[in-house]
Protein backbone atom coordinates (compact mmCIF):
# COMPACT_ATOMS: atom_id res chain seq x y z
CA UNK A 1 0.00 0.00 0.00
CA UNK A 2 1.23 3.39 -0.99
CA UNK A 3 1.10 7.25 0.65
CA UNK A 4 -1.55 9.28 -0.62
CA UNK A 5 -0.50 11.69 -3.31
CA UNK A 6 -0.46 15.32 -1.84
CA UNK A 7 0.09 17.24 -4.73
CA UNK A 8 -0.78 16.48 -8.40
CA UNK A 9 1.58 18.83 -10.30
CA UNK A 10 5.19 20.30 -9.74
CA UNK A 11 3.56 23.64 -9.24
CA UNK A 12 1.67 22.75 -6.56
CA UNK A 13 4.40 20.95 -4.48
CA UNK A 14 6.57 24.12 -4.96
CA UNK A 15 3.70 26.82 -3.85
CA UNK A 16 3.11 24.12 -0.80
CA UNK A 17 6.92 24.47 0.15
CA UNK A 18 6.82 28.29 -0.40
CA UNK A 19 4.27 28.65 2.04
CA UNK A 20 6.12 25.90 4.40
CA UNK A 21 8.77 28.16 4.65
CA UNK A 22 7.01 31.30 5.26
CA UNK A 23 4.79 30.10 8.02
CA UNK A 24 8.14 28.72 9.79
CA UNK A 25 10.01 32.10 8.86
CA UNK A 26 7.76 33.49 10.68
CA UNK A 27 7.58 31.48 13.90
CA UNK A 28 9.22 33.44 17.16
CA UNK A 29 12.75 32.70 17.12
CA UNK A 30 12.85 31.28 13.26
CA UNK A 31 15.98 33.85 12.29
CA UNK A 32 17.85 33.14 15.52
CA UNK A 33 17.62 29.43 15.10
CA UNK A 34 18.92 29.55 11.57
CA UNK A 35 21.51 32.04 12.49
CA UNK A 36 22.95 29.43 15.60
CA UNK A 37 22.73 27.10 12.60
CA UNK A 38 24.20 28.19 10.22
CA UNK A 39 27.49 29.71 13.22
CA UNK A 40 27.75 26.29 14.21
CA UNK A 41 27.98 24.88 10.58
CA UNK A 42 30.87 27.54 9.90
CA UNK A 43 32.48 26.69 13.09
CA UNK A 44 32.73 23.48 11.93
CA UNK A 45 34.00 24.23 8.44
CA UNK A 46 36.60 26.88 9.76
CA UNK A 47 38.98 25.83 12.05
CA UNK A 48 41.93 27.63 12.73
CA UNK A 49 45.57 26.45 14.26
CA UNK A 50 47.26 28.69 16.26
CA UNK A 51 50.41 27.27 16.84
CA UNK A 52 51.74 27.94 20.12
CA UNK A 53 54.98 30.66 20.76
CA UNK A 54 57.75 27.60 21.19
CA UNK A 55 56.40 26.23 17.78
CA UNK A 56 56.82 29.22 15.79
CA UNK A 57 60.09 30.03 17.69
CA UNK A 58 61.88 26.32 16.93
CA UNK A 59 60.23 26.54 12.97
CA UNK A 60 62.10 30.07 12.75
CA UNK A 61 65.41 29.38 13.85
CA UNK A 62 65.31 26.18 11.46
CA UNK A 63 63.98 28.34 8.47
CA UNK A 64 66.93 29.65 6.19
CA UNK A 65 66.34 33.25 4.84
CA UNK A 66 66.29 33.89 1.71
CA UNK A 67 65.82 37.54 -0.08
CA UNK A 68 61.98 36.32 -0.62
CA UNK A 69 61.77 34.86 2.67
CA UNK A 70 63.14 37.84 4.38
CA UNK A 71 60.22 39.66 5.25
CA UNK A 72 58.11 37.00 6.36
CA UNK A 73 60.63 35.76 8.69
CA UNK A 74 60.91 39.15 10.42
CA UNK A 75 57.14 39.63 10.80
CA UNK A 76 56.94 36.42 12.51
CA UNK A 77 59.69 36.75 14.30
CA UNK A 78 58.89 40.46 15.91
CA UNK A 79 55.20 39.19 16.07
CA UNK A 80 55.92 36.81 18.46
CA UNK A 81 58.95 38.12 20.37
CA UNK A 82 59.70 41.47 21.32
CA UNK A 83 62.86 42.44 21.07
CA UNK A 84 65.43 44.76 18.88
CA UNK A 85 65.93 45.01 14.88
CA UNK A 86 69.43 45.87 14.51
CA UNK A 87 70.45 47.49 11.40
CA UNK A 88 73.64 49.04 10.18
CA UNK A 89 73.36 52.14 11.24
CA UNK A 90 71.15 51.72 14.56
CA UNK A 91 69.01 49.50 16.74
CA UNK A 92 65.44 50.00 16.96
CA UNK A 93 63.58 49.02 20.16
CA UNK A 94 60.07 48.60 20.68
CA UNK A 95 59.74 51.71 22.03
CA UNK A 96 60.72 53.22 18.42
CA UNK A 97 58.15 50.76 16.91
CA UNK A 98 55.83 52.32 19.27
CA UNK A 99 56.26 55.73 18.23
CA UNK A 100 55.47 54.70 14.85
CA UNK A 101 51.97 53.85 15.78
CA UNK A 102 50.35 56.78 15.08
CA UNK A 103 49.69 59.02 13.04
CA UNK A 104 52.48 60.97 11.11
CA UNK A 105 55.02 63.21 11.81
CA UNK A 106 57.38 59.77 12.49
CA UNK A 107 60.87 59.64 14.58
CA UNK A 108 63.14 61.48 12.45
CA UNK A 109 65.80 59.20 13.86
CA UNK A 110 64.22 56.88 12.27
CA UNK A 111 62.97 58.24 8.84
CA UNK A 112 66.00 60.72 8.45
CA UNK A 113 68.31 57.03 8.41
CA UNK A 114 70.31 57.51 5.45
CA UNK A 115 69.98 53.95 4.49
CA UNK A 116 65.94 54.19 5.34
CA UNK A 117 65.03 53.42 1.74
CA UNK A 118 67.30 50.38 1.18
CA UNK A 119 66.31 49.36 5.29
CA UNK A 120 62.49 49.83 4.86
CA UNK A 121 61.68 45.94 3.52
CA UNK A 122 63.25 45.32 7.17
CA UNK A 123 61.73 47.94 9.27
CA UNK A 124 58.23 47.56 7.51
CA UNK A 125 58.17 43.33 8.25
CA UNK A 126 59.49 44.26 11.99
CA UNK A 127 57.19 47.46 12.50
CA UNK A 128 54.07 44.64 11.39
CA UNK A 129 55.39 42.11 13.05
CA UNK A 130 55.17 44.43 16.32
CA UNK A 131 51.69 45.74 15.59
CA UNK A 132 50.59 42.22 15.38
CA UNK A 133 51.98 41.13 18.42
CA UNK A 134 50.37 44.57 20.39
CA UNK A 135 46.89 43.85 18.43
CA UNK A 136 46.78 40.19 19.92
CA UNK A 137 47.66 41.25 23.33
CA UNK A 138 45.57 43.79 23.34
CA UNK A 139 42.53 41.59 22.55
CA UNK A 140 43.58 38.99 24.90
CA UNK A 141 43.66 41.51 27.88
CA UNK A 142 40.65 42.89 26.67
CA UNK A 143 38.44 39.20 26.11
CA UNK A 144 39.51 38.17 29.71
CA UNK A 145 38.59 42.52 31.30
CA UNK A 146 34.85 41.58 29.01
CA UNK A 147 34.04 38.31 30.48
CA UNK A 148 33.72 39.58 34.14
CA UNK A 149 31.81 42.60 33.04
CA UNK A 150 28.49 42.39 32.38
CA UNK A 151 26.78 43.16 29.06
CA UNK A 152 25.29 47.24 29.82
CA UNK A 153 28.86 47.94 31.26
CA UNK A 154 30.45 46.43 28.57
CA UNK A 155 28.61 48.34 26.10
CA UNK A 156 28.59 51.53 27.05
CA UNK A 157 32.53 51.66 27.75
CA UNK A 158 32.38 49.80 23.84
CA UNK A 159 30.23 52.86 22.94
CA UNK A 160 32.47 55.58 24.47
CA UNK A 161 35.56 54.04 22.81
CA UNK A 162 33.88 54.19 19.86
CA UNK A 163 33.05 58.36 20.07
CA UNK A 164 36.47 58.94 21.42
CA UNK A 165 37.63 56.94 18.14
CA UNK A 166 35.80 58.94 16.24
CA UNK A 167 36.55 62.20 17.66
CA UNK A 168 40.25 61.67 17.16
CA UNK A 169 39.49 60.40 13.29
CA UNK A 170 37.83 63.89 13.55
CA UNK A 171 40.45 65.93 15.20
CA UNK A 172 43.24 64.01 12.52
CA UNK A 173 41.35 65.19 9.95
CA UNK A 174 41.19 68.74 10.97
CA UNK A 175 44.78 68.62 11.46
CA UNK A 176 45.32 67.42 8.06
CA UNK A 177 43.06 70.44 6.37
CA UNK A 178 45.05 72.95 8.34
CA UNK A 179 48.42 71.26 7.25
CA UNK A 180 47.23 71.41 3.73
CA UNK A 181 46.19 75.43 4.29
CA UNK A 182 49.72 75.95 5.42
CA UNK A 183 51.69 74.56 2.50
Amino acid sequence: MSRKTKYYTQEQRKAARRKQRTQRSLEPGAKEARRKENRKVYAKRKVIVIPKPSEVVRALSSMEISEDSLYEHLYVHHSITPGPLKLSGTTLTDADFQNMMGHPPYPSHITGLSSFEKDWPKISAAFHGYATRSFVSEQAQWIDEAVARDRAALSSELTKSCRNLVEEWEQFGVDVQEHADHL
